[in-house]
């Protein structure tokens, strides 16, 4: 290859600005330095920067289920994976809290309800004028208390489903699936422990570290692709403004369109990009060169390649964004690139 490149260098003319610019280039020296050129293409994204980010269900979709009454672990009924529907048992949890929940709550429905009645007769009486207004007042407080205990406590009583034998089965909030397992059969749970997690949708989520750097640089509404992983793709939901001190970056959150292969917790290197500005190329990221007065590219010509100045616009781990004395018929050199330098320099 040498050997070539000393041939070709030596079959060169002298090179200058003033000059025509194209390197004569035979096609058997083409095929001897193994030049190979592809075509360009107008640019309709452009990089903009490169961050980790890991995989995550969407921040709506997760949900956490946890033991509204303190007791053991008997049994799981559910595992990792596993689809389930509202109202599903996922556990069976031993009680004594159970059995005082229960009765707590039959002695709050009965209260209610003489509450309720005490505010009638109260109201009835300031109406008819033999109470004063406050009377009312206090008596529609108390069942407001009492219905706020009720309720609360009808809530807790959702969670759960009594088996009758001490203990309670835990019970699906939602339709979804179940993505994690806090507690193990045996274990002693606290109220209002968490327990499992389910989430509701498909959907996934990237959240990532932008460097200070990019910041203001990417905004809601740009494009991005995962590295490595054709296919997997997102839009840029949010992207902070302020460095976090703990780790010097800011939080991107992307929602992924699509995302083969990928799961919750994976770790990836995500390419960011936004709208590409008007004029602007595409082209392989070998085929851009440091020339003396700065990035070019070999675009190839009936004899040769001319070296055409280019401003470089963002470069992606693929394709390089640049703009200048390009046309949509160029094709430029991705190869052999490294003889096509030496030989420009030659004048």
């Amino acid at each position: 290859m040498r050997k070539a490149l000393l041939c070709l260098l030596a079959c060169f003319p002298a090179w200058s600005a003033a000059s025509a610019r194209v390197l004569d280039v035979t096609p058997a020296q083409i095929a001897r330095l193994g030049i190979r050129t592809v075509p360009v293409h107008a640019a309709e994204t452009q990089s903009t920067v490169s961050v980790l980010g890991r995989v995550m269900p969407a921040p709506d979709s997760r949900i956490p289920v946890v033991a509204p009454f303190a007791g053991a672990v008997e049994r799981l009924l559910k595992l990792e994976g596993a689809r389930v529907k509202k109202g599903d048992a996922l556990a069976v949890i031993v009680s004594a809290d159970m059995q005082f929940a229960q009765a707590k709550l039959k002695g709050l429905e009965a209260r209610h309800q003489s509450a309720k009645a005490a505010a009638a007769r109260a109201r009835s009486l300031v109406d008819e004028g033999i109470a004063p207004a406050s009377r009312a007042e206090e008596a529609d407080a108390e069942a407001a208390s009492v219905a706020a205990d009720l309720a609360a406590s009808r809530r807790a009583m959702a969670q759960a489903a009594a088996t009758g034998s001490g203990s309670y089965q835990l019970l699906a909030p939602a339709d979804g699936r179940i993505s994690a397992i806090s507690i193990s059969v045996g274990e002693q749970v606290a109220a209002m422990q968490p327990a499992l997690n389910i989430d509701t949708k498909d959907e996934m989520w990237i959240e990532g570290q932008l460097p200070a750097s990019a910041i203001g640089r990417v905004a809601s509404g740009d494009s991005a692709m995962v590295e490595e992983l054709p296919g997997a793709s997102g839009t840029v939901m949010a992207a902070g403004t302020s460095i976090d001190p703990r780790n010097r970056s800011a939080t991107v959150r992307i929602r992924l369109n699509a995302a083969p292969g990928l799961v919750s917790g994976q770790t990836v290197r995500l390419i960011i990009q936004k709208r590409a500005e008007a004029g602007s190329f595409n082209v392989p990221r070998a085929a851009v060169v440091e020339l003396k007065n700065g990035p070019a590219v070999f675009v190839a010509r009936p004899k040769g390649f001319e070296p055409v100045p280019v401003k470089l616009l963002a470069r992606g781990p693929d394709e390089a964004t640049v703009r200048g004395g390009l046309t949509p018929k160029d094709a430029v050199a991705v190869s052999g690139v490294a003889e096509l330098k030496a030989a420009s320099l030659q004048d």
